[in-house]
């Protein structure tokens, strides 16, 4: 969740006399006896795929010399694209959409959605502790249960912009998960999404937060895949590819937001590609970067240069995941306000900039196309389906 969004939600929920956390409480269906691992459903994207790895793909440089570029890949070493969509921040949700197994689902079966993340927002506010995990920690292990069943892939993002006096926390939890999970191969650890720019906190900052889980992960997990923010609002990952944490099977996250990240941060992305590392995209919108806020004047959709990003994606084979399955009538809100918890969600219960007022301002860095009012749900669930 962007701050703004934060913000936004955070005023809203005062305004209703409401306290934090009081979205819906997660289901009470977890696990009586946990699955064997290795035993995902036939057909599902964890039994077609299976335990997924960073490693060298051979490939051609610009000028023709041959090359190996770090990419995912499945059990068998093919690259793998996941595509998959993001849960609204776990306390400002506006329904239990992401932990509805049967949503998750009809997302599998009718949209082919492969990941599912779980936004388990750590801190109510900038520069507070772990004050919302007796929340969203219940709710994010929940999800994890059902992509486990399902046979779906799934993070779990410590989501938050200050993670930096969380760290003890977080390697705790970590620690906990992976020695919980760390056997299923769906599970996908992202311990810290989105570390706040401006300059807050450098690279040098967050690479010491990073290995210090990282190293407690793999003291009982091994192999499962960690996702790593980076400056910024995990923008310049030319700065992780340039002193990379030390581990195997990591990927440095990039995000965009597409009426307002353009060319200059793919070619961020393409430095830190030529460096040696591998990328994973865990949250972009097809929308301004405070999550297409209204009060903002930003509840628009810019598909062109949202075009340009999944193309680049594809290109690289980058994995992603779109910011969010929810229904807060914010621009990035994948669905309707009818949009019924459990599904199905057909394209008429997806947000959708068709007939939309085309937006007056210019675009902001370097973003290309024309912004026009609505949501991009019915554009993330054609994405998926392809």
């Amino acid at each position: 969740m962007t701050y703004a969004e934060r913000c936004s939600m955070f005023l809203a929920l005062i305004a209703a006399g409401l306290t934090l956390g009081c979205a819906s409480a997660p289901p009470s269906d977890k696990w009586s006896t946990p699955p064997v691992p290795g035993s995902a459903p036939p057909g599902s994207p964890v039994a077609l795929h299976g335990q997924l790895a960073v490693a060298g793909v051979p490939a051609v440089a610009a000028d023709g010399t041959p090359t190996v570029v770090y990419q995912l890949v499945d059990q068998n070493g093919v690259p793998v694209q996941l595509k998959g969509v993001s849960g609204s921040g776990l306390n400002y949700e506006s329904q239990p959409f992401a932990e509805s197994k049967p949503a998750l689902t009809w997302m599998r079966d009718n949209w082919k959605l492969s990941v599912i993340r779980a936004a388990m927002t750590v801190n109510s506010k900038a520069g507070a502790a772990t004050d919302l995990l007796p929340t969203t920690q219940p709710k994010a292990e929940i999800i994890l249960q059902h992509a486990v069943e399902l046979g779906v892939y799934v993070m779990v993002d410590w989501h938050t912009e200050d993670a930096i006096n969380q760290q003890d926390a977080a390697v705790a939890y970590y620690t906990q998960m992976a020695t919980t999970y760390g056997a299923y191969p769906n599970v996908i650890w992202e311990p810290w999404n989105e570390p706040a720019g401006n300059p807050r906190y450098t690279w040098a900052q967050i690479k010491a937060y990073h290995q210090a889980v990282v190293d407690a992960v793999r003291s009982v997990d091994p192999d499962n895949l960690m996702v790593l923010g980076t400056p910024s609002w995990s923008q310049n990952v030319d700065q992780a590819a340039a002193d990379p944490v030390v581990g195997t099977n990591l990927l440095y996250t990039l995000h965009w937001y597409s009426c307002t990240h353009g060319p200059s941060i793919r070619s961020k992305g393409d430095t830190a590609i030529a460096g040696g590392v591998a990328l994973f995209v865990s949250e972009f919108g097809a929308t301004f970067s405070d999550g297409g806020l209204a009060s903002n004047g930003h509840d628009y959709v810019c598909e062109d240069e949202a075009n340009l990003w999944l193309g680049w994606m594809a290109q690289h084979n980058i994995s992603g995941v779109a910011w969010k399955l929810d229904a807060d009538g914010h621009s990035s809100s994948i669905l309707t306000a009818d949009a019924a918890v459990n599904g199905p969600w057909t394209d008429d219960k997806l947000t959708s900039d068709a007939g939309g007022a085309l937006y007056a301002g210019a675009l902001q860095g370097g973003a290309s196309g024309t912004a026009i009012q609505g949501g991009h749900g019915q554009f993330v669930a054609s994405w998926l389906r392809q």
